[in-house]
């Protein structure tokens, strides 16, 4: 299989309908996001939460600006991708962009956070934990870039610079730090089995492994390398450098 662009394709959950309780509500499973349940309120016995029409018209609205705004900004890039140009995608009116998001730049957060959260996901589904130090980053690397081949450019695009975006403190962390606390939280784990180096950085060795992940893999694309051919040149890079 031929490395496609590092990249991965942010999954939305639907909601399943049921029975409507009344005309202005209907009951529904708990909701993934506790800001959500809140937002729904509590039914009469306490129990589950109650998705008024308002409050469904709502999530629904913002499920489509976000599969909007994930296909912009792959496409076109934070820079060329404009406020307007995501409610037209998404079909709604440009008001509603702003009953979501305060800005732009807040609703790319918002892309990149769920970005991050795909990823994790994907990662645990696939089981991507090896037993030593070269089997772990090998099973790792194996995973992020299997699932960048099946869905292109997502992480390209959540891997931004907020530096570039933002000269204050959005108060959020961008993929680069999650995905740099992943791996620092790995090497410290080498350190302590005896595996890695105890003089090892990890926070800057876990920043510098995700921009060999980046650049790896850019490399890697255009020189249409194939994934394993990537994975395992990445992995003995790797070792090398923090293998004891």
């Amino acid at each position: 299989m031929t490395f496609c662009h590092v990249g991965l394709t942010l999954s939305f959950m639907s909601m399943e309908k049921a029975e409507p309780r009344s005309p202005e509500a209907t009951e529904v499973a708990p909701l993934d996001q506790p800001d959500k349940a809140a937002a729904a309120g509590k039914a009469e016995d306490g129990n589950l939460p109650v998705v008024t029409g308002a409050t469904r018209r709502k999530l629904e609205s913002r499920r489509k600006l976000m599969a909007a705004a994930r296909k912009l900004f792959v496409e076109r890039g934070y820079h060329e991708t404009r406020p307007q140009d995501i409610s037209r995608e998404a079909g709604v009116g440009h008001g509603t962009f702003y009953l979501h998001f305060e800005d732009k730049l807040d609703c790319f957060l918002a892309f990149t956070d769920e970005a991050v959260d795909e990823l994790g996901e994907f990662m645990e589904i696939h089981e991507a934990v090896g037993e030593t130090l070269e089997d772990d980053i090998h099973k790792r690397l194996a995973a992020i870039f299997e699932y960048s081949d099946e869905n292109p450019g997502v992480l390209n695009a959540a891997l931004t610079d907020i530096s570039v975006l933002s000269t204050g403190d959005t108060g959020k962390k961008m993929p680069v730090d999650r995905w740099a606390e992943m791996w620092t939280a790995q090497m410290e784990h080498w350190i302590e089995v005896g595996e890695a180096f105890a003089s090892l950085d990890t926070r800057m060795a876990g920043y510098l492994i995700v921009g060999s992940i980046k650049q790896g893999g850019a490399y890697g694309y255009l020189r249409r390398l194939e994934r394993e051919e990537i994975v395992e040149s990445i992995t003995r890079l790797f070792v090398r450098a923090l293998k004891k």
